[in-house]
């Protein structure tokens, strides 16, 4: 297959997984395909990076972004590794850049290995994203280790953006994933989790907020292989203008993963009346002793307490502002990586 035929193959809304957003359109003026510049601060000492020959990278296997993938490693020349193998306090830092609009297409594959025994903390920036991107990132969380990652997008990109996220954890580790998006013009994620080993703990956390025409995709898909472990999801959405904000997620719990505690949240907040937001929690259970819980809701901002601070000497703009931001407060103050939730914060 040539790269034509991997864009022909890539998911239309037909396919279950991408009933809101259909990739195959996404990339329809893609003329050239490139690779994205990978810059990177914080590599040295206990974190090794290096480039691998892409032919040198694992098969990388998922549920939800496999046709994205293929697409990607079959136009990436080389791979960026990254490995934490110590206690590591100060966090890495990626950023993403491409140059070229909705007629370049740039692809990045990063493989990221947290050892045993290890901690990491990892930011992936993508606001220099000036071209449709694809970008693949595979990670393995060995036993006892510990990884914050952080995704982070703050600044309009005029081309669609996929982000593919798979990570495998081991026994005894500690994930959390923090996904930020706003004032987006068209981004899908994919993340898709597997628990591994007993006693892993998942935590994600997104938000995102879209306007005029934005377009915002969060999927994600939690396997819980074996018994004992936990996750917990929490997304939120702020929908204005004729921006569309969806989640769809899924948790599939084994036969065999007794003792598992999952839940999952979805909520989102529409601005104006022609904003759509839509929610697709969904729950396989196979196992008969577990403790899951899924759910989402979508309303306006409450005219009472809109009503209420006006009454006070607000301004409407400012007391709306004020409602938005306390609503994504609850995800910013999730991001584990402390100094950009305090970037976060100050933004706001």
């Amino acid at each position: 297959m040539n790269i034509t035929d991997y864009l022909d193959n890539l998911p239309t809304h037909r396919s279950e997984n991408y009933l809101y957003t259909d990739a195959r359109e996404a990339f329809v003026t893609v003329e050239e395909v490139v690779n994205a510049s990978i810059d990177a601060t914080g590599i040295g000492g206990s974190i090794v990076g290096s480039v691998l020959q892409a032919n040198e990278g694992a098969t990388t296997i998922s549920n939800i972004a496999q046709e994205l993938i293929d697409l990607n490693s079959a136009a990436v020349s080389d791979i960026l590794r990254i490995e934490f193998n110590d206690q590591n306090l100060k966090p890495v830092e990626l950023i993403l850049s491409s140059e070229g609009g909705c007629r370049t297409l740039a692809q990045s594959r990063i493989d990221i290995v947290v050892a045993n025994d290890s901690d990491g903390q990892l930011v992936i920036r993508t606001n220099k994203l000036h071209s449709a991107a694809n970008c693949v990132i595979n990670i393995s969380v060995e036993n006892n280790a510990k990884l914050d990652v952080v995704f982070v997008q703050t600044e309009k990109n005029e081309a669609p953006v996929f982000v593919n996220t798979l990570v495998n954890v081991a026994q005894n580790a500690n994930l959390c994933i923090a996904t930020v998006n706003t004032d987006a013009t068209f981004v899908r994620n994919n993340l898709q989790i597997n628990l591994n080993g007993e006693h892993s703990n998942a935590r994600i956390y997104g938000v995102g907020k879209a306007n005029n025409n934005g377009h915002i995709d969060n999927t994600t898909w939690v396997n819980h292989h074996v018994p004992n472990c936990t996750s917990e999801e929490l997304y939120k959405c702020i929908v204005a203008d004729e921006a569309i904000g969806a989640f769809a997620g899924r948790i599939v719990v084994a036969p065999n993963a007794q003792k598992t505690s999952a839940q999952q949240t979805c909520r989102n907040m529409l601005l104006s009346a022609n904003a759509h937001a839509y929610a697709k929690p969904q729950l396989e259970i196979y196992a008969d002793d577990v403790k899951c819980s899924h759910g989402a809701t979508s309303g306006q901002i409450d005219a009472a307490q809109l009503f209420y601070m006006q009454q006070r000497g607000i301004d409407r703009q400012t007391a709306m502002h004020l409602l938005t931001n306390a609503f994504a407060l609850e995800v910013i103050s999730k991001i584990p990586i402390q100094s950009v939730r305090a970037e976060l914060i100050a933004e706001e």
